[in-house]
């Protein structure tokens, strides 16, 4: 029966053209049939009017539904759909799903071509639901894939006859026809095809990969039949739906889809991480290439690899910067092109374990810790680098620690601050050879009983100086107690203590001495003064103090706020003589607890390294101690 498709030059469903076959290859319907004996009654008219009806309301239902722009969600796509939104007993049929992303086989060996540089590009086409898209890929230095947006075309000015409204427009692309003029298909491949012969390179055969829209999206799938007539694609890649059947746009972009593709590929060179190392005697100098993924890795789709690497930071400043390059370059920063470069925040020599991963050639981030981008001059970089790096002189500190305290928490606060200042010293020097911590404990004018000390002594056992990371264990052992007045402690005993060991211990060049005091009250003079009662064995800490520095020792304070006489104290005197001791004592520095905090003393009591020449912003391969 031809009825009303005889004089049809397209399928009235779905606009496809006429193949001259019984059915539309598209759609499926019957176009052409057996003549009959007879006039068409009024009835077989009614019948084949209702059965084009149905089909062009279920083809546009159809296509709404996998455009993601289904009626019932869109007024205007309601509006042109043939037959009206479905009925209650109408099921809308979701968009179709993505595909598995598969490439025929020859796509390994066409990529190999493009790697190694027998095929000088290769142009990927996708047509989306936004437009037409190409993407060119060549191979640069070192076998980094170059990316370059050949073409992008907006279906409205490739073709006029797409509605205006983005909503329909996509209905029109999967298919619908609903009650607008339908996109003549000729004139559309036209247009795909003169789109094509533009942005293709003028040479027979070009390369060409095609991004194969979803199933179902009918415009698209003619605009893919297209690419075969103009040039047979050396690979076609199944790239799935075109969106998600909600019509949002998280979907991949065509970048994105090549990306993936050219990831795969393996790497040339070795990616490395451009660090700096020094000579331990003499302390010169020079770059260091780190190889973070060989050459010859390769990813699977999908895939990512890791990197991990402990650097350490430079020797001033809070940032070290990072850049990751294709190959080692050569001794005047070229020939290793910059695949990334960071900055992270590192304190001065601090190590710091740094996580790459690796998403392709030329693709490395780094996900931990995280890092700011920044662009860098890795020539110029190399050529401000230091002469050298000056080590600084070794470190020798004794604390003072006052154990009598108010209450148990006064005098726990003075010893975790002790522990953690010796903490982060041993971060500093993790082989336990630049930096030696000892200290000494001291209480009231009471006879006290100690593991070391003989009756009468007002000291708790001194530990000897020792790596630093051993120090916090030692304090353990020690015994605070209860002070029984507030105006001076035994103080002048332990500055005596520590300056009879100085003594047996010569002053060096190559090391700094410290004394570091952690009290609330003042020594006791040698005599009373005024109402400041005496040292019961006449030590003069003045003395002490003196001979401290004769033999090198700088001495420094962390005195408690309330250090001296109590607020109520009404003795001038008391208060003149507590003042002019915290006065002496602190003459070299001084820290307040509260404002101080242990990493900032730390840091004031290790002697810095030094750059000889520009400061060196590469972070250190290993360490400098």
């Amino acid at each position: 029966m031809r009825g009303a498709c005889e004089a049809q030059a397209a399928c009235p469903v779905c606009a496809t053209p006429d193949q001259h076959g019984d059915f539309c290859p598209v759609c499926g319907w019957r176009l052409h049939d057996g003549l009959v004996l007879g006039e068409l009654t009024a009835r077989d008219l009614e019948i084949a009017e209702d059965a084009l009806r149905s089909a062009g309301h279920a083809w546009d239902i159809r296509a709404a539904a996998l455009s993601g722009r289904a009626p019932g969600g869109s007024p205007r796509v309601a509006e042109v759909t043939r037959g009206g939104p479905p009925g209650p007993d109408e099921e809308e049929r979701p968009g179709a799903g993505p595909a598995d992303g598969r490439i025929p086989s020859g796509r390994g060996e066409l990529l190999d071509d493009l790697h190694r540089g027998r095929v000088k590009e290769l142009s990927f086409v996708e047509f989306t639901a936004d437009g037409l898209h190409m993407i060119k890929v060549t191979v640069g230095e070192a076998g980094i894939p170059l990316h370059n947006d050949a073409g992008f075309m907006p279906w409205r000015s490739l073709v006029p006859e797409f509605d205006s409204d983005e909503d329909v427009r996509r209905f029109q692309l999967a298919g619908g026809i609903g009650t607008l003029r339908p996109v003549d298909r000729r004139e559309f491949d036209a247009a795909v095809l003169r789109w094509l012969t533009a942005c293709l390179p003028a040479v027979p055969d070009p390369p060409v990969v095609l991004l194969r829209p979803a199933p179902g999206w009918v415009l698209l799938e003619r605009a893919a039949a297209a690419v075969w007539e103009t040039c047979a694609p050396r690979a076609e890649l199944h790239a799935g739906s075109a969106e998600r059947a909600d019509g949002t746009s998280a979907r991949r972009s065509t970048a994105d889809a090549v990306r993936a593709l050219v990831r795969t590929l393996p790497l040339l060179a070795d990616h490395t991480l451009l660090l700096v190392g020094a000579d331990r005697d003499t302390g010169t100098v020079h770059p260091h290439s780190h190889v973070l993924f060989p050459a010859g890795s390769r990813l699977g789709p999908g895939e990512t690899e890791t990197a991990e690497v402990t650097v350490y930071g430079p020797v001033t400043g809070r940032d070290a910067l990072l850049p990751v390059l294709a190959g080692a370059p050569a001794a005047d920063g070229t020939g290793a092109p910059t695949v990334s470069v960071h900055r992270i925040e590192v304190g001065a020599l601090e190590p710091v374990r740094l996580t790459f991963v690796l998403r392709g050639p030329g693709e490395v981030d780094l996900v931990a810790p995280h890092g700011d981008p920044a662009a860098v001059d890795v020539p110029g970089l190399l050529a401000a680098l230091p002469r050298r790096v000056v080590r600084p002189p070794r470190l020798e500190l004794f604390f003072t620690v006052e154990l009598s305290g108010a209450d148990a928490a006064e005098t726990e606060e003075r010893l975790t601050f002790v522990r953690d200042v010796a903490a982060l010293l041993a971060r500093r020097d993790r082989a336990g050879t630049a930096i030696r911590v000892g200290a000494v404990g001291h209480y009231d004018h009471t006879v006290y009983e100690s593991v070391w000390a003989q009756p009468g002594t007002l000291l708790q056992a001194p530990v000897s100086a020792r790596p630093p990371a051993m120090l916090p264990a030692a304090l353990n052992r020690w015994s605070p107690a209860r002070r029984r007045q507030d105006t001076v402690s035994s103080l002048e005993d332990a500055l005596q203590t520590v300056a009879l060991l100085a003594a047996d211990s010569p002053a060096a060049a190559d090391v700094r001495r410290v004394v570091l005091i952690v009290a609330r009250r003042p020594p006791a003079p040698a005599r009373q003064d005024g109402t400041v009662p005496a040292c019961p064995h006449g030590v003069d800490w003045r003395t002490a103090l003196a001979r401290l520095r004769s033999h090198g020792v700088q001495v420094m304070t962390r005195a408690d706020p309330g250090a001296g006489p109590p607020p109520d104290a009404q003795d001038r005197e008391a208060r003149l003589y507590a003042a002019e001791a915290w006065r002496a004592l602190g003459a070299d520095g001084g820290f307040r607890p509260g404002e101080d905090p242990a990493a900032a003393v730390a840091d004031s009591l290790v002697p810095p390294w030094r750059s000889a020449g520009p400061d060196c912003r590469l972070a250190f391969a290993a360490p400098l101690v």
